[in-house]
């Protein structure tokens, strides 16, 4: 019966509803941490080294990966390492891009410039992570996931 269904869809939501309201409010709010291995910086150091990578916003996220698409919303690969050299030195915490010593020492303006000397081609895969972690990519996960 279509009534039942909808009432059952109803108690479901409400259910969910109640559940998003038992969570404590600070969850919500927090930053998911990761860390990842850098050929790169190991390459450099001499030793074997990590970054520590954070979630970032959807605000963020969102208009930077629409400014690397063409008239047509096809991805300009001639953008797409500058879009994801600006996602990375968001999302990179450890080491900190943005510190302006560190800015000098290698002789750039911005924390992405410092992330493409630093990082070099391995920026694309420090993004892609990135865009995981802030819960982008998922989709097609997420509806396999739907449909089992």
């Amino acid at each position: 019966n279509a009534d039942n269904k909808i009432k059952f869809l109803g108690r479901v939501d409400m259910n969910l509803v109640e559940k998003l309201m038992a969570v404590d409010k600070k969850e919500f709010d927090k930053i998911e941490k990761k860390m990842i291995f850098s050929r790169q910086m190991t390459k450099l150091l001499g030793e074997k080294a990590s970054v520590t990578i954070q979630a970032i916003s959807g605000d963020y996220f969102m208009p930077l990966s629409a400014s690397g698409l063409d008239d047509n919303g096809n991805i300009d690969y001639g953008r797409a390492f500058d879009i994801n050299a600006k996602v990375a030195a968001a999302g990179i915490i450890n080491p900190n891009l943005k510190d302006e010593n560190l800015l000098q020492h290698l002789g750039v303006a911005t924390p992405a410039e410092a992330a493409k000397k630093i990082f070099k081609g391995e920026i694309n895969w420090i993004s892609a992570e990135i865009a995981e972690l802030s819960g982008f990519g998922e989709e097609k996960k997420a509806d396999k996931e739907i449909k089992n």
